[in-house]
């Protein structure tokens, strides 16, 4: 290495460190700030993202398609996307700063798009900027994700104006876009409608435009103008829409009087069907009758032939008892509405003699006002003509009876003497009778009389009598409709009630009856020869008549009149019986001949006199006998009830002690009860002594033994045999077999079975027979046999309290180791049977035994029974 000078080393250098910031930097940093702020702005004015899910997404465009709160516009779309389940669709969106407090979970969002319809367009706004989103804030937590609803909400209004609510009982042809009416004029539309909380009516929402809302008062009346109405009657058709628009998509129309006051929103109307329902003016309401036939439609109410009202809806009332009709009437008949006013019912009418409002019978009933005075009134009660006359002072007021309608209908005239005073109101069922209510007016309730006799007087009517033929033509006019005509007697009092006879000579008949003649009826097995005319006899005295007879299901009625100067001859042992012809009695003294008056023998006729014990009624109608004879010898019917009538046929006698005093008539099975009713009489003389409750009759036949016969006189014909009692007084008896004791001691045995015991049966002490079975019976509860046993008077003293009884019927055979023991009693009690009894040998005796008193019947005795020889005295 040279070190030469011309090897020189550069000098150094001294490097200083700058501590400080380049002016470069400046830039950068100003940018960066720039950027936050552009970032922060950015983020500040993009609001808050928030998720929309809808059912598809036509009409959604990313940032181009807004949404809007009342047409401001409040956010944008950013995206739309496909759900992650592929099942809807949601968009992406930021709402702005300003807006982001509307976002809470009752938020509502939905598609506003052009539509257009019958009724006008809607969403109009949307056809100039495009689709967009609208949205209703709500209630609750903010939230950020939404479900958008398909239409826009019912409850939203169109915008701003007069809210009110229509209350109706359909739907009818509105619906939501609706339009509302005033003059035919659009003032509003439907927005919405709803059930009411009780579901019987429909809530609709309507919006009254603002420009509009001060038509709308208290006493605005809205009524349905959707489709159309037509009005068939004799002036020809009406037919009614309001515009084309109202007929498809409904509408509802309105008007409001001018002393109507402004309403608060959301005010309640009733929403009517139709304008002639709609009742504009003075409300009222009246009470109808049933079957009023009052069209609901409008059916006016007149006043001297104008219209002054009409009737808007016909209902129940609150207890569902009556019909209530709701009517407007104009205002300036106001004056007309009193207490002292009357709605008059006008129906149709249509007669054989006339029509009158024959245009109800198609377009209904109607109502006319009759004015009156009085206070201020807004409730009344329809009435009918008939009621309208009912009311008229001095009317008269009655019914009239009938068995049978006779054509007779409400309206029938009644008349006297051929001028009209009065008109049949109502025909109706009373019992098994018809009941015609009939009205007389006030001019003419004098000529009803308390004896007045009302019939029917129309037609040919023709009567034949035994005075010969009665024909009666009326006028034209009663030869097509029937009246009811009536006489004028008797006092100025007007009866209740009245019969209505057929024609005038039955009312005659009657009158004639009323004055003179006591009416009776009289009951026969068969016809006898009399006819209407025949005279009625009293000891050969014509007393009456005879007026009709007719054919029963058991025998013939005859009806008799008897003049009243001759009633009283009508007594409690009256007896009738026929009086035609001639009488012949034969007999050992002879042949009698009685021929009765030369008028009995051509009419017949009937007889009656007092006859003592002589059955006279057959029910509550007297009998008829065939002729005074028999009369005499029929007495008095009783019946007797046996198990068979083996011995019995009809014509037996019934004997007291050999003597007659009766007869068997007939026989009759009674096959429910499984046993046999004999009819029977009592000859008049006896049947007061016989027919007593304790009377026993029995029959007699013939009895004959191995120790001897008795009854041999039955062998022909049996009897039946009667013992008088003292009980009270009876017609119905049982018939035994047994013949009982005139008196005695009864005593009741009772055993596990019959055997071989009967009625007849002797009762036996010491083998001699004291009385007999009168009765064999089951017990009440059907556990033992009840025999009912007779002791004659003379040995009742023999029973007593501790007596016993066995059946000695049969023979008793005892096998033992010793052989056998053979037993018999007396060859009589083999072939009859026996009970026989003893009385313990003690002193002192038991007392006697009284009336029924009960012993145990035993099947065999005891060894030391037959051993007793107790000492029993009379006394």
């Amino acid at each position: 290495m040279n070190n030469g000078p011309n090897n020189q080393q550069p000098e150094p250098v001294n490097i200083k460190r700058d501590r400080g910031i380049s002016p470069l930097w400046i830039l950068p940093l100003l940018a960066l700030v720039l950027a936050g702020w552009l970032v922060f702005k950015a983020v500040n004015e993009a609001g808050q993202r928030i998720k929309i899910h809808f059912s598809d997404a036509a009409g959604l465009t990313a940032g181009r398609t807004t949404i809007r709160y009342q047409g401001l516009e409040v956010g944008i779309v950013r995206d739309v996307n496909l759900s992650d389940d592929l099942q809807s669709i949601y968009a992406e969106a930021d709402i702005y700063p300003e807006a982001v407090r509307i976002l809470k979970e009752g938020t509502r969002f939905w598609l506003v798009k052009p539509k257009a319809s019958i009724t006008g367009i809607s969403g109009l706004d949307a056809l100039v900027s495009g689709n967009y989103i609208a949205l209703q804030p709500g209630e609750g937590k903010a939230a950020y994700e939404f479900s958008a609803l398909d239409t826009q909400p019912s409850d939203t209004p169109l915008g701003q104006g007069l809210k009110i609510q229509l209350r109706s009982p359909n739907l009818g042809s509105v619906s939501i876009g609706s339009q509302v009416l005033y003059k035919k004029i659009p003032v509003g539309e439907v927005y919405s409608y709803t059930l009411s909380n009780n579901r019987k009516r429909v809530l609709i929402d309507i919006l009254i435009k603002p420009q509009f809302a001060e038509l709308v008062t208290n006493k605005s009346r809205f009524w349905n103008v959707s489709g159309m109405s037509a009005n068939v009657g004799f002036n020809g058709i009406d037919v009614q829409f309001e515009s084309l628009s109202a007929m498809i998509g409904g509408a509802i129309a309105f008007d409001s009087p001018d002393e109507g006051k402004t309403i608060e929103p959301n005010h309640l109307f009733r929403l009517y069907p139709n304008l002639n329902t709609a009742g504009r003016g003075i409300a009222i309401t009246i009470d109808l009758p049933d079957g009023n036939n009052v069209s609901t439609s409008g059916a006016p109410i007149i006043y001297r032939g104008l219209e002054i009202g009409q009737i808007s809806a016909l209902r129940l009332d609150e207890e569902r008892q009556k019909i209530v009709a709701h009517a407007a009437i104009e205002p300036s008949m106001s004056d007309l509405l009193t207490t002292g006013s009357r709605m008059l019912l006008e129906e149709a009418e249509v007669s054989l003699t006339g029509v009158k409002n024959i245009g109800n019978l198609l377009r209904g009933n109607y109502l006319t006002l009759i004015p009156g005075e009085g206070d201020k009134a807004r409730q009344f009660k329809a009435i009918t003509q008939d009621e309208l006359q009912e009311q008229q002072p001095g009317v008269a007021n009655f019914s009239l009876y009938a068995d049978s309608s006779h054509g007779i209908e409400r309206g029938t005239k009644l008349k006297h003497r051929g001028i009209e005073v009065g008109r049949v109101k109502k025909v109706l069922l009373d019992g098994k009778r018809v009941r015609f209510d009939v009205i007389v007016m006030p001019g003419h309730t004098s000529l009803v009389r308390s004896a007045s006799r009302f019939y029917l007087d129309g037609g040919i009517q023709a009567n034949i009598s035994s005075k010969g033929l009665d024909v009666n033509v009326p006028p034209a006019d009663q030869l097509i409709s029937q009246n009811i005509s009536f006489t004028s007697t008797g006092n100025s009092k007007i009866q209740k009630s009245y019969p209505l006879y057929k024609n005038k000579q039955l009312a005659k008949l009657a009158a004639d009856s009323l004055n003179g003649v006591a009416k009776m009826t009289l009951f026969a097995d068969e016809l006898p020869p009399v006819s209407e005319g025949s005279p009625i006899l009293y000891r050969n005295l014509q007393v009456g008549e005879v007026k009709s007879y007719a054919l029963t299901r058991d025998g013939v009625t005859i009806s008799i009149a008897i003049e009243n100067k001759y009633r009283h001859l009508i007594k409690p042992d009256t007896v009738f019986w026929n009086r035609s012809g001639v009488e012949v009695e034969a007999g050992l003294d002879g042949v009698s001949i009685k021929a009765d008056p030369i008028s009995t023998l051509i009419k017949g006729g009937i007889a009656f006199d007092e006859l003592a014990g002589v059955s006279n009624k057959a029910g509550k109608r007297f009998k008829l006998y065939p002729s005074l004879k028999d009369a005499k010898d029929f007495g008095l019917l009783i019946t007797l009830t046996a198990d068979n009538a083996k011995a019995i046929s009809i014509n037996s006698d019934i004997r007291y002690q050999g003597v007659n005093v009766g007869k068997i008539i007939d026989t009759t099975p009674d096959f429910t009860a499984g046993n046999v009713k004999i009819t029977a009489r009592l000859f008049p003389r006896y049947a007061e002594l016989l027919a007593k409750s304790n009377s026993y009759f029995w029959v007699v036949t013939p009895k004959i033994s191995l120790t001897g016969a008795k009854n041999l006189d039955t062998l022909l014909s049996s009897y039946i045999a009667v013992a008088p009692g003292d009980g009270h007084y009876s017609q119905t008896f049982d018939l035994g077999t047994a013949e009982i004791a005139k008196s005695g001691l009864t005593v009741i045995l009772e055993s596990e079975d019959r055997g071989s015991i009967n009625e007849g049966t002797p009762l036996l002490y010491r083998d001699i027979q004291v009385g007999q079975v009168v009765k064999v019976s089951l017990g009440e509860l059907a556990d033992r046999v009840i025999l009912e046993a007779q002791v004659e008077q003379e040995y009742s003293h023999l029973v007593r309290t501790d007596t016993v009884f066995w059946n000695v019927s049969g023979i008793d055979v005892t096998i033992g180791l010793t052989g056998a023991s053979v037993q018999t009693g007396t060859v009589d009690s083999l072939i009859r049977g026996g009970i026989a009894f003893a009385t313990p040998e003690k002193q002192p005796l038991s007392s006697k035994a009284k009336q029924e008193t009960h012993y145990l019947l035993n099947k065999q005795a005891k060894p030391e029974w037959k051993t007793w020889r107790t000492a029993i005295p009379r006394h």
